[in-house]
Parts: C-alpha cells; sequence; structure tokens
C-alpha cells in the first residue's frame, strides 16, 4: 500500500496553494501553444516523409486529426490568457493538460512507431529524431507540471526506446541508449528546475503577502494618522493637508476654480459634558458629524478639529448668499433635540467663512479669518452663519491695534470707574469697579474690547492683576459695611499665575476678604467648568464672596448651577427691559427672586433705570439693584461725596 501511495503523490498534479496553481496556469499558457506548434510542425514534417510509403490513414488522415486537436487547443489556451480564471477553472484546466499531455504523447508516439516499418534506414532515423524531439519539446514547455516529465518517460520514452532496442540496426540500440539517458539526464534538471519554479512562486508568494500587509499597515496608519478616532471625520492634519495642496495647486495653475473654508463651533456643548457626562458629549460629537455630513453638499470635507470644533471645505461655490444658505441648511439641520438614554439635548452652532482666493493667499490665513469671522458671529450674532467681510478686515485691524497698544503701555495706563450696588431703599451695598482705558493713541477703548484683546494676546493678567490692587486701595478708603466687586476674566480663573497673584493681593489688601465679592459670567466658567470651580473654591476659602454676573445670558443650567460655589446672581438687563409692559417678563423675574431664595442666594439686578422696575423687583423679593436709576459709574474721586449725600439722606428718612 505504501508503493502505490508514493507513486500516486508523485504523479498526481501537487495543487498545495492557489497561488501556486496560478503561477503554473499563467506559466503554461504561454507554453503550451510554443508546445503545440513544434509539435504541428514535426508531425507535418513526418507525415511528408512517409505519405508516398504508408497508407493514407496514418500518414495523412491520423496526423491531420493530430493537428486539428493540437490547434483548437492553442487556440483555446490563446483565448484564456485574456481571463481571469477561477480558481476551479484553473485546477481543471491543470488536470486536463496532464491527462492531455500523456494521451497525446502515448497517441503520438504509437503513430509514429506505427509508422517506422514503412520506411527505409533515413525515414526511420528521422522518425526516431521526430519522437525524440517531440517529447523533449513537450517535456520543456509543460516543466510547470512536475509529474508530467516522469509520466511521459514512464509511458513513451522507455516503450519507444524498448522498441529501439528490438530493431536489428546496431544504430537504433545506440539511439535507445542515448534516448534513456538524455531524456532521464534532462527530467533529474527538469524537477530541481521545478523546485527553483516553485521556491521562486513560494517566495513571490510571500514577498506579495507581506506587501499587502505593509499596505494593509500604512492604510492603518494612514487612517488614524488622517481620521478622528471619535467621529470617523477627517482629522486637523488631514484637514490642513487638503487646504495646503488645494491652495499649491491654485498656486501652480492645476486649480482655478475658488472655494471656501468654514470653521465652525458648538453653542451649549460644555454643559452637556458637566450635566450628562462626557459619554453623552462623545455621542453627541458623533451624531453632529452625522448630521453634518448628510445636510453639506457631497464631496465636501468635513473635519473635526478637537473638542466641539469643526471645519469644513466646499470646493465649488456660487454667489455669497448661495453659501450662506448651505452653511445655514446644514446649521438648522443641529437645532432638533439630540435624543440619549440620558436626557434630551438641544444645541446650536454658529460658523465663520473665509472664501479663496479673495481674502487670503495662504491657508494659515484663510483659516483664521473664517476662524475670526466665527469669533465675530459668536460675539455679535450666536447662531449665525459670517462670511468674512471688509468689516471683519477693519476689524481685525483694530484689534491689531489694541493688541500692539496693549504691549507698549505699562500697567498704570488703565484705571477704574465705580458703580454702586444698591439695597431696596437705595442705599449703597457696595460698588462694582469697571475697568477703564484711555490711551493717548487709540483714545477711549471700551472694556469689552481690549479685556477681549488682552485674553487673545496672553496679557490680560497684565490688566487684572494691577486692577485688583489699585481697587483694594480704594476699599481701603470706604466704610467697613462697603463691599468691592471685581470682575474676573475667563483666563483669570483658568489661569495659576493669575490666581495665585490675586491670592497674594488679597493677603496683603490691608481689607478683609469678606469685604470682596469676585464676579464671574456664565460664559467664562463654562470656558473650563472644571478649573473655574477649583478656582472660585479657593476664593471662598479665603473668605471673599463670589457672583454670578450676567445671569441668563450663557446656559442658565440649574444643574451646574447648584454645584458653583457662588454666594449671589446678578440677573442680566435684558430680563428687565420689558418688565412694565410683558407679563412673561415679570414671571421670569419673579421664578429667578424664587430660585435664588430657595438655593440661598443673594439676586442683585443689573439695569434698573426706572422706579416701576424698582417697585416690581423690590415686590419680587430682589436683594440689590445696580443702575442708571441710582448711579453711574463714576471716578474713585467722586465716591466720597456720593457716600455724603447717601448719608444725609438716611438722616432726612
Amino acid at each position: 500500500m505504501l508503493i502505490p501511495s508514493v507513486i500516486r503523490q508523485f504523479f498526481l498534479p501537487r495543487y498545495d496553494s492557489t497561488e501556486f496553481r496560478r503561477a503554473q496556469y499563467f506559466e503554461l499558457s504561454r507554453q503550451i501553444p510554443l508546445m503545440y506548434a513544434i509539435v504541428i510542425v514535426n508531425m507535418i514534417m513526418l507525415a511528408l516523409t512517409y505519405v508516398d510509403k504508408a497508407p493514407a490513414v496514418l500518414s495523412i488522415w491520423t496526423p491531420a486529426f493530430f493537428v486539428t486537436v493540437c490547434l483548437v487547443r492553442a487556440i483555446r489556451m490563446v483565448i484564456g490568457r485574456a481571463q481571469a480564471p477561477s480558481d476551479a477553472v484553473i485546477e481543471k484546466a491543470l488536470r486536463t493538460v496532464v491527462v492531455l499531455a500523456c494521451t497525446m504523447g502515448i497517441a503520438v508516439s504509437v503513430w509514429s512507431l506505427l509508422l517506422f516499418s514503412y520506411g527505409d534506414t533515413y525515414t526511420k532515423v528521422q522518425n526516431t529524431f521526430f519522437t525524440g524531439i517531440t517529447i523533449i519539446a513537450v517535456m520543456t514547455c509543460l516543466r510547470p507540471l512536475r509529474q508530467v516529465a516522469p509520466i511521459l518517460f514512464l509511458l513513451v520514452v522507455l516503450p519507444t526506446a524498448a522498441f529501439l532496442a528490438l530493431q536489428d540496426h546496431t544504430v537504433f540500440h545506440a539511439i535507445a541508449i542515448n534516448m534513456v539517458l538524455a531524456i532521464g539526464g534532462m527530467i533529474v534538471v527538469m524537477q530541481r528546475s521545478h523546485s527553483d519554479f516553485r521556491q521562486r512562486i513560494e517566495k513571490e508568494v510571500e514577498l506579495d503577502r507581506q506587501r499587502k500587509q505593509l499596505q494593509s499597515l500604512n492604510a492603518e496608519v494612514s487612517l488614524l494618522a488622517n481620521q478622528d478616532s471619535l467621529t470617523g471625520l477627517a482629522n486637523r492634519r488631514c484637514f490642513f493637508d487638503h487646504l495646503e495642496r488645494r491652495i499649491a495647486d491654485h498656486h501652480a495653475g492645476r486649480a482655478r476654480q475658488p472655494f471656501a473654508v468654514g470653521v465652525l463651533d458648538l453653542d451649549g456643548f460644555k454643559p452637556v459634558n458637566d450635566i450628562f457626562g462626557h459619554g453623552v458629549g462623545d455621542q453627541l460629537l458623533r451624531e453632529v458629524g452625522e448630521r453634518l455630513t448628510a445636510n453639506l453638499p457631497e464631496g465636501t470635507l468635513l473635519a473635526r478639529l478637537g473638542g466641539d470644533e469643526f471645519a469644513l471645505i466646499l470646493w465649488e461655490i456660487g454667489k455669497e448668499d448661495d453659501l450662506k444658505a448651505i452653511c445655514t441648511h446644514a446649521l438648522e439641520a443641529l437645532e432638533p433635540p439630540f435624543v440619549f438614554q440620558e436626557g434630551s439635548v438641544t444645541i446650536s452652532a454658529t460658523c465663520g467663512i473665509a472664501c479663496f482666493p479673495g481674502v487670503a493667499t495662504s491657508g494659515e490665513e484663510l483659516f483664521e479669518k473664517a476662524d475670526f469671522a466665527l469669533y465675530y458671529s459668536k460675539e455679535y450674532e450666536k447662531g449665525a452663519v459670517a462670511i468674512f467681510s471688509d468689516l471683519h478686515e477693519a476689524e481685525i485691524k483694530k484689534t491689531a491695534a489694541v493688541a500692539q497698544r496693549l504691549r507698549a503701555v505699562d500697567e498704570d495706563a488703565f484705571h477704574l470707574a465705580y458703580q454702586p450696588i444698591v439695597d431696596r431703599n437705595g442705599y449703597a451695598l457696595g460698588f462694582e469697579a469697571l475697568a477703564r482705558w484711555h490711551d493717548p493713541v487709540l483714545g477711549d477703548v471700551r472694556p469689552d474690547v481690549f479685556i477681549r484683546v488682552a485674553e487673545q494676546a496672553g496679557i490680560i493678567g497684565k490688566v487684572t492683576v494691577p486692577l485688583f490692587r489699585s481697587a483694594l486701595r480704594a476699599a481701603r478708603t470706604w466704610p467697613d459695611n462697603l463691599r468691592l466687586s471685581f470682575n474676573l476674566s475667563a483666563f483669570d480663573v483658568c489661569s495659576q499665575s493669575t490666581m495665585e497673584a490675586i491670592l497674594r493681593e488679597i493677603e496683603v489688601g490691608g481689607i478683609p476678604p469678606t469685604r470682596l465679592m469676585f464676579e464671574i459670567t456664565e460664559s467664562a466658567i463654562m470656558q473650563d467648568f472644571s478649573r473655574a470651580v477649583e478656582a472660585l473654591a479657593r476664593l471662598r476659602a479665603k473668605g471673599a464672596a463670589v457672583a454670578l454676573d450676567d445671569f441668563g445670558t450663557g446656559y442658565s443650567s440649574l444643574s451646574y448651577l447648584r454645584r458653583l460655589p457662588i454666594d449671589r446672581i446678578k440677573v442680566d438687563q435684558s430680563f428687565i427691559q420689558d418688565l412694565e409692559k410683558e407679563a412673561s417678563a415679570r414671571d421670569m423675574m419673579r421664578t429667578i427672586s424664587a430660585m435664588c431664595q430657595s438655593l440661598g442666594l443673594q439676586c442683585i439686578v443689573e439695569g434698573v433705570e426706572t422706579h416701576a422696575q424698582l417697585q416690581f423687583l423690590s415686590a419680587a423679593g430682589c436683594d440689590g439693584y445696580q443702575g442708571y436709576l441710582f448711579a453711574r459709574p463714576m471716578p474713585l474721586t467722586a465716591i466720597s461725596r456720593y457716600l455724603a449725600d447717601q448719608e444725609r439722606l438716611r438722616e432726612r428718612a
């Protein structure tokens, strides 16, 4: 049983891998047509030699049949080169080649031996030469199939050699020996060549596998390098790569079509993380990406730059109104609530756009101007789309001029004005210190302008700390029952160095910390909620109080309001503008006042200008008031006169 098994394994095709079978097939598809051509020529030459000597069935019809079969097989093999056969077709084709090679080899050798007896010595030699050269050609052309040569050797060469050995002439004996030795030796060489062929294919397959693996790894690395892992959108690197390539193509003349860059920022995202947790925040960002992608034109590059900031490139743009409509449509898609298991979330977004090549010549400049348009829109028209224009260009120049002057002036350039905070009788509870700056070059610069520029330039500490020191000096001259309210910006509470400086000033300020009230806006707190809470807690630990300024203009979430270390709420003046004519405004103020009472917070109302407003707010239970009805901001020198007037009024009362 062992010997037949070994023989069967040696002679039957070894289809050990798909790649090797394919290599055999395509190698044979190039060589088999040549093999058939050699066989056809040899058969025709031998047939012509015997055409007058042997019967027609042997000299004409039999070779004609063989030639026809060879032509058909050769044509089919040539046609098959242009196709991509399946593995099953290849396996069947290889088996067919083995069977046909053996069958045709036996048939052709039998045909040549049948012709042998009809010829003379010369034709017999030519017949022998035909058999030998044809077998060698077939074996050589079918070299990729290792089993063909041994089979033909056993079934064709050995019987032919035995036939020649039985002839009377010793020449044929010598030819038989030469044929066996030469073809046998050639088979040994061919088997080694086949092993080399197999090893080469295996190495090529392994190299191809490694190449594909490397390509796959490169693709994964490229994907990780250019894709935002949270949303699946393009990331910052991918965005700027596309932007710079497009601008380079424009400068090189390869792309002349104008395009637009948009920068989009979510409004109201930070409270989501604080209220519902980062898991919901991440899911919200993913769904925002999906909504934006579905509502932007096909082909738009949408990227997440980080946090809740997105950017987009619109490759084809029309008129400015059309561009604005496209982006507005995308923003409107974010208005429906996002529903999660933890609750429902409603947000909006603001977008700034800059067009190339109209307003910039480089990718960095284009992005900066789109970002400025975004910032400007968030400042003056949150939730809208702003396209960078001459207005923004003028604002940039103005901001640059302010920043330049801020760096040039010393801390004495700034001064303070003081506005009273009073009780329901109009008596002062304290003063709020308000920053002022009159520059010799720029003139009077609004506080919101120079404070914002100082924050952007990273020099807000240059303004805050000296002004706080000046406010402390002023407060030392007031009666002990009056508090000093001082405003802190987002950068102040998030800057460790600034907070350390303020705490040091409190220690050496010369007044009890309990007389200090620090005011901070909702939006400033939400810049970095945890850090802001930590900073405010340190102030309260010193004994100072904390007020939430401009309440109602930011997020106004009761969930995070409960977590803030605050003592009072300052209601923005926008809540009381319509008190005298709208019942809803009055209801709102009653609700806010009741909320403050339930939370144990003082309720201070800003912007009080009429006696009717004061009467209603007093009845609603508000604790303090600030506005032009009582006093405008005043210089330090006017405070003593203001307090003296108050004292005279108190004595009359």
